[in-house]
This record gives C-alpha cells, sequence and structure tokens, in this order.
C-alpha cells in the first residue's frame, strides 16, 4: 500500500483498489507519516487485565507494558480471588511503574464480571482487554494512537488486529485488506476470517453492551458482546499482530469444565440470543447446516438446563424460528436421551484457541 495515497474502505473490502478516498475528513497517511509524534492526537487508552493464580505468567504483560514507546495508558488489574499470593508482587509492579497502574481484589464471580466493573472504573478512551499471560510489542500503543487518530469517528468502535503465536506464527487468518473500515458481518461472515483477533474498543461503547449478571456461572461468551457492538458500528481492521497470544494451562477464568445446569441454563439463553438477533443481520451468509445446528443446540441446552418447551418457544421472536425450533423438538430429545455426539456443533478451530 503506499504511503501517500487514501483508502476507499468501502472498495477495499471487496479487493477493488486500495488507492483511493476514505473520506475527505481523516488525515491521510503521509500526512500521519511526515508528523512529528507530538503533533498526533494523543489518545488515552486503559489495558485491562483480570487475574486468577497466574503469578507465574503476569510478568509477561509487566514487561511488555514496562517497555511500551508510548506510556499513555493505565494499566487496572483485577485479582479474581487468587490464591497464589500473587498481590505483593502486583503492588512491586506498581511501585515501579512510571505509567499509572490501579489494582482491585473480588470474590471470583468469572472474568465477564471484572469486565463489566473495569468499564465503571477506567479512564481511557480506548480499552484493551489483555490476558494474564499476553505478550505485546512494543510499539503498541505508539501504532495504536497513530491509526486511531486517521479513523476515530463517532461510527467506529475501535480496532482490531492480528495475534500470533509464541513461534510467531499469524494465528487464524488475516483481513482480506492490510488496513482499513470495513463492518464485522463482512468481516467474519462474508469473508469468513477467524482464528484469535484482538485490538481496542471505545469505552463509551462497552457501557452500552453490558455482560448479564443473572446466571450463577463464572463464564459468559465474549460473542455476546462483540457481536452487539460489531452490528452497531464500523470496525478499524488492520493486518499486524501485535499480540503474542499463548494457551497455557489454566488460561481463562474458571470457565466450567463440567456442564451443570446453570451453565446450560446460560447457553439455552445465549442460543435463543443467537437465534434472535444475530441470525437475522447475518441470514445472507448463514448455510443450513449452520442454522439447524443451532436449534438443535437449542433444545439440548435447554433439556440439560431444565428450561421449559413451553419457554424456549415464548422467547423465540420470529414465526420462523418458531416453526424450525419445532421442527427440531424431537431430533434434538433423541439425540439428548442417545447422548449422541455433536461433532457438527464444533466450530473451526485454531492453533492456540480454545
Amino acid at each position: 500500500m503506499k504511503k501517500d495515497s487514501f483508502i476507499n474502505t468501502a472498495k477495499l473490502i471487496d479487493g477493488e483498489t486500495k488507492n483511493q478516498l476514505i473520506d475527505q475528513r481523516k488525515m491521510s497517511i503521509s500526512d500521519l507519516a511526515s508528523s512529528s509524534p507530538d503533533s498526533i492526537p494523543q489518545t488515552f487508552f486503559t489495558i485491562f487485565t483480570p487475574i486468577y493464580n497466574r503469578k507465574h505468567t503476569i510478568h509477561r504483560v509487566w514487561e511488555s507494558l514496562k517497555n511500551q514507546t508510548n506510556k499513555n495508558f493505565e494499566w487496572i488489574l483485577i485479582d479474581n480471588g487468587s490464591e497464589d499470593n500473587v498481590l505483593p508482587l502486583l503492588e512491586e509492579y506498581k511501585s515501579k511503574a512510571d505509567f499509572t497502574v490501579k489494582i482491585y481484589k473480588q470474590e471470583n464471580k468469572g472474568k465477564y464480571i471484572a469486565f463489566n466493573r473495569v468499564l465503571d472504573l477506567a479512564k481511557g478512551e480506548l480499552l484493551f482487554p489483555a490476558d494474564s499471560d499476553d505478550t505485546f510489542e512494543p510499539n503498541l500503543i505508539e501504532r495504536m494512537n497513530e491509526i486511531w487518530a486517521k479513523y476515530k469517528a463517532d461510527d467506529v468502535s475501535g480496532i482490531t488486529m492480528l495475534c500470533k503465536d509464541e513461534d510467531g506464527e499469524i494465528v487464524g487468518e488475516k483481513f482480506p485488506f492490510d488496513e482499513g473500515i470495513s463492518t464485522y458481518k463482512d468481516i467474519l461472515y462474508k469473508h469468513k476470517v477467524g482464528g484469535e483477533k484482538w485490538g481496542c474498543i471505545r469505552v463509551d461503547v462497552l457501557k452500552k453492551y453490558p455482560f448479564p449478571t443473572n446466571f450463577n456461572v463464572k463464564y459468559f461468551p465474549d460473542a455476546y458482546v462483540w457481536d452487539q457492538i460489531g452490528f452497531n458500528y464500523k470496525t478499524v481492521y488492520v493486518n499486524e499482530p501485535l499480540r503474542t497470544y499463548f494457551q497455557d494451562a489454566g488460561n481463562q477464568i474458571m470457565k466450567e469444565k463440567n456442564v451443570s445446569e446453570d451453565f446450560m441454563k446460560m447457553k439455552n439463553f445465549y442460543t435463543l440470543w443467537k437465534i434472535n438477533y444475530v441470525f437475522p443481520n447475518v441470514k445472507e451468509y448463514l448455510t443450513l447446516s449452520e442454522s439447524y445446528e443451532m436449534y438443535v443446540f437449542l433444545w439440548i441446552s435447554a433439556f440439560k438446563g431444565k428450561v421449559s418447551v413451553s419457554q424456549v418457544l415464548k422467547q423465540l421472536k420470529r414465526t420462523k424460528s418458531k416453526i424450525l425450533a419445532l421442527l427440531f423438538l424431537i431430533p434434538s430429545y433423541l439425540i439428548n436421551v442417545f447422548n449422541l455426539k455433536l461433532n457438527f456443533l464444533r466450530k473451526k478451530k485454531y492453533k492456540y484457541q480454545l
């Protein structure tokens, strides 16, 4: 991509061109390239790390933040009832940091509860959710600041970039262009870009879409928030792997290993939400098998979560959805009774992706 050109992102996502106009209000890439760092508007970032028994890996995040070329950020850590005496180490980091470090402690109610909480604590315009074993390139904040200065707009929620594993290999597929604005729908459903991705999101936008708190579970699917933001805002996509993603044992904060009644009740709620909200937004990209599989899991999660048939049907918003659900009721019941393996429900997985 030439540095002295604009990008027409509407055509860029279809691969037609990379050298036209994005928006007359935006600063050109060449303008930014020739500007001194002091002349680029500075955005304050919040980096959020929930932590549970990760004393042996949290140094990765600390070292990465300590080495950032731009220190215009705060680091908020929420300890979810760790039992490995990690707090003294975090306090040591705080005393040595040349950036703001805030440490909070709470009972382990799950990563998503900590995520809701940090939105009330964050002072940044954009938030990075950073796992407690991640590492980042030293120019992460610098690059995100440059990119946000170019694309910041009311209808843009944030920046999404690639991830790499500890061997330096890209995890999952790349975006269909090097840098530009697109929609979640096109990237995920039209272009089928999968695999671990990461980035920063506007705090004011995140506050509009909190995680539900009425389930007695320690895990809730991230997509519940990302989908809602994605269908209501555009995103800047960048083919740069500025985060290294590790898949260590115990990486997630007390994610349920069993299939408890409460867990399946939550999954039933989430599946109903997918059918009611996500399906209408992406119907042109869904295959019949993808649609049918969702209805099978709707009933299986209802059976295991002890959600009644009438309750499920009542919560389905569209008549077509109710009819399809009834068609799959008996087959799903038989699958559940005979405990058949649902291999068709397993999504494509990538290296180092749960």
